[in-house]
């Protein structure tokens, strides 16, 4: 059985304290004033009741509350003391919750219990445990906390929201205004529901200003890329951060948490369980990658299956700090990458970020052929509209014939050297076939023609193998289709120029 909770007591200055345990390491002392100086045995029966009390209210997920209600237990005798304690049963068994109580919880406070987890491990099923916490955390501190974060949030209006968006620097893009309306909406509804101190939140709907229209995208040329990636004057892990971050397509904080246990580099393939969207993926990675991640992995002293895939000289893992952006642009300088619009910050454009190697797998795998859902399971977006955006700047890349990007490998002179480098074998009839970002065979960078691919598909037909990886495409890289086709197109063209049936 377990121990029952006891408290301590000790006399100071002619009044007993009893100290009670409310909360994982957090103790509060309260001072029993209804105990007299002599009445040690009272001193200590009001510590036992009051740590039991204690215990109670934690286990029922009332720790918050409790440090109140004690307060009042410790400082109150007779039917006062026995009111107390029928309010605590109440708000045990969910007969009753301290409204009052709540209500003076000041939007900082409650704004706190969000950010720090406390309100999500309260009410798991209705209040999410956010990745961008951090983020949320910035800017309440920034923008909403100086102005009414010592205001009750029983209290705040629909005037004290206005003025928190009327007092935001003028220096912030739309996107960011559009931000901090969101989170101060979002805590004045989770104050709603299911914290239930308010009735409902006195925002009303379009409280939150509409999103702006879309900036420029932004995204590396093939050239621009191995421009970045051969550049050892950048550091190495930068670069490797870069190239897998632009043939992935993974969202920059799922690559800053990616570990060795996420690869399977034997066969070429990568599993994300945690992301944004809580939804698993897995897929085939880019054989170039698979490459360079072998050799990389043997470069950094074959590291354990829990440590970061990417992570710098202090063990950080890269382009997690504030400054990643602009650490992107000072190397694309130092590689002697200059194209102005990379470098614009205007009404209509940004300046190249992290997110926008992100872009440029989009981009070059929709202009090489790649279909929505080969791009989607990388990226993990749920519907087309996102994906449909890359398809203007998809076409103008078809149409100057970019080509794809290099493979991983081969334009990182280090991986490229190196002896260690591993990753799946092809099979045979078709070494040195090679796809980047996109499937299409990059242009000018020596890989196989299309005939001397199907001569190979041929070969591993008559040896009786079959491809080692799940797309014969990706391996064999038939001809490449136009630019906008659908996956019926694929197969019936794959059928055609093959003789054999697909799937």
């Amino acid at each position: 059985m377990p121990r029952a909770p006891k408290g301590s007591v000790r006399l100071r200055r002619g009044t007993w304290f009893a100290r009670v345990t409310v909360a994982t390491g957090q103790r509060v002392e309260l001072a029993l004033v209804t105990c007299d100086e002599g009445d040690e045995a009272k001193a200590w029966e009001r510590a036992q009741l009051l740590a039991d009390l204690a215990s109670r209210l934690r286990a029922a997920g009332h720790e918050e509350v409790a440090p109140r209600l004690l307060e009042r237990a410790a400082s109150r005798d007779g039917q006062a003391l026995t009111d107390v304690l029928e309010a605590g049963e109440r708000l045990i068994i969910g007969a009753a919750r301290m409204a009052n109580a709540d209500a003076r919880q000041t939007v900082q406070e409650f704004g706190e219990r969000w950010t720090s987890g406390k309100l999500h491990a309260r009410y798991p099923d209705h209040v999410k445990l956010k990745k961008s916490a951090k983020d949320d955390q910035e800017r309440l501190e920034k923008y909403v906390y100086p102005l009414i974060g010592a205001l009750p949030v029983a209290e705040v209006t629909v005037d004290h929201a206005h003025r928190v968006m009327a007092e935001l620097p003028g220096r912030l893009t739309p996107s960011t205004r559009r931000q901090v309306a969101q989170v101060l909406s979002r805590l004045l509804k989770l104050a709603a529901y299911p914290a239930q101190i308010i009735e409902r939140s006195p925002l009303p709907p379009g409280f939150v200003p509409p999103p702006g229209k879309p900036k420029a995208l932004t995204y590396l040329y093939p050239d621009e890329d191995r421009q970045l990636l051969g550049c050892t004057a950048v550091p190495l892990e930068h670069r490797v951060f870069y190239g897998f971050t632009a043939r992935e397509g993974m969202r920059s904080s799922e690559v800053q948490r990616l570990t060795w246990a996420d690869l399977d580099l034997e066969r070429g393939a990568l599993r994300l369980d945690k992301n944004k969207t809580d939804q698993p993926r897995s897929w085939a990675l880019d054989p170039g990658v698979t490459r360079a991640l072998a050799a990389w992995r043997e470069l950094r002293g074959r590291p354990s299956a829990d440590e970061l895939v990417f992570r710098d000289e202090t063990g950080a893992p890269v382009g997690e700090d504030t400054k990643a952006a602009e650490r992107l642009r000072r190397d694309l300088v130092t590689a002697g990458v200059t194209r102005p619009e990379l470098f614009e910050s205007s009404a209509a454009r940004v300046p190249v970020r992290v997110h926008d190697l992100r872009a440029t797998m989009i981009t070059v795998s929709l202009a090489n052929g790649r279909t929505e859902t080969w791009v989607a399971d990388r990226t993990g977006h749920k519907s087309s509209t996102m994906i449909n955006r890359y398809r203007r700047a998809a076409r103008l890349f078809d149409e100057l014939g970019l080509g794809a990007l290099a493979p991983l490998d081969e334009a990182i002179p280090e991986l490229k050297a190196s002896d260690l480098a591993g990753g799946p074998t092809p099979p045979p009839g078709v070494a040195g076939a090679e796809t980047g970002a996109g499937g299409g065979v990059s242009k000018g960078s020596g890989g196989v023609t299309a005939g001397e691919n199907l001569k190979g598909f041929e070969e591993v037909a008559e040896a009786g193998l079959e491809p080692a990886l799940p797309f014969e495409k990706r391996i064999l890289n038939p001809p490449r289709l136009p630019f906008r086709h659908s996956a019926r197109e694929e197969s019936r063209e794959f059928s055609r120029t093959t003789g054999r049936v697909k799937g």
